[in-house]
């Protein structure tokens, strides 16, 4: 099963922990926001999870790619050049 995970927004309400790190990678009960979202999915099923990343794509495939081996799933990246909004 696929899933879509939008989470190109900027977290602006969020800086100055967002300056440096996207909001998805702000930790929440001591793990990043998005690793909470990528568990729930796991235990629905889900085996490949697309997320469209706008703000630090770098950052956000540096640090999520390890959790694809730990949960057996494939996470592909879409950047969008500008934001779409929601």
């Amino acid at each position: 099963m696929k899933a879509l995970i939008l989470v190109g927004g900027f977290g602006t309400r969020l800086r100055p922990l967002t300056l440096s790190v996207p909001k998805p990678l702000v930790d929440f009960a001591n793990k990043p926001i998005i690793l909470h979202q990528i568990e729930a999915l796991v235990k629905a099923g889900v085996t490949d999870i697309v997320l469209a990343v706008n703000y630090k794509p770098e950052v956000m495939a540096a640090v999520l790619k390890k959790y694809e081996d730990e949960f057996g799933i494939t996470i592909t990246f879409s950047v969008e050049e500008e934001p779409l909004g929601t």
